[in-house]
């Protein structure tokens, strides 16, 4: 007895899905379309215009845009029996804030430190302060030389007899800490150099922001 073959019509059955597909999405509202696609869109895009908005913010907030310099505004104590341990390092910060708008600068206290050939001489605290946007500050402060107890017999001598010819050239290192509201990131530390025979002259400062390591140590 010959064995009855099936046969499937694959065609029929192809069309029928495919009719069976479009009934059923054109049952499903349009609006339903265009919320999920809005909603994909918001999904996708939000993250990362936020991600984009926060580095624009932190940009901003950034010490590129900020200026400052230090002057020495006087060395007192020379000459005295005591050296070095007696001398007071008087110098003014300038602190310039370059942003247009919504963006200042405020710093709780801060810490000065002279040093000469490397060795730290004198040291002192700084005030705090703020600087507006699109705005300039001074502060002063005292480093005094009670450090220099430690400094070798021949760095002594040395500073000592610069001083006495008005040659000496120092290290000034400052780090600010930031405050108030807003504010974000590390110290701001800077580098400056000042010399014993030029007072009251402003010099550039080399400013850094360490949020890790080198602003958050102890110097």
């Amino acid at each position: 007895m010959e064995k009855e073959s099936t046969h499937v019509d694959w065609g029929g059955v192809f069309w029928f899905s495919w009719f069976s597909f479009v009934i059923g999405v054109g049952t499903v509202p349009p609006f339903s379309f265009a919320a999920s696609f809005f909603a994909s869109v918001i999904i996708n895009l939000v993250p990362g215009a936020g991600v984009l908005l926060l580095a624009l913010i932190n940009a901003f907030r950034s010490s590129y845009w900020d200026v400052y310099s230090l002057e020495l505004t006087g060395i007192d104590g020379r000459g005295q029996p005591a050296g070095l341990s007696a001398l007071a390092f008087n110098v003014t910060l300038h602190a310039e804030n370059r942003r247009t708008k919504w963006v200042g600068n405020s710093f709780s206290d801060g810490k000065v430190v002279v040093s000469y050939a490397g060795v730290a001489v004198a040291e002192g605290r700084v005030p705090g302060f703020s600087v507006g946007a699109k705005s300039a500050a001074e502060v002063e402060a005292v480093a005094l030389g009670g450090k220099a107890a430690g400094v070798a017999d021949a760095v002594r001598r040395r500073v000592e007899a610069e001083l006495r010819w008005d040659s000496a050239e120092f290290d000034v290192e400052a780090k600010l800490f930031r405050s108030g509201v807003g504010q974000q990131g590390g110290p701001v530390v800077l580098w400056c150099k000042v010399a014993s025979r030029v007072l009251h002259q402003p010099s550039r400062c080399r400013t850094f922001t360490d949020f890790m390591t080198r602003a958050d140590q102890e110097f």
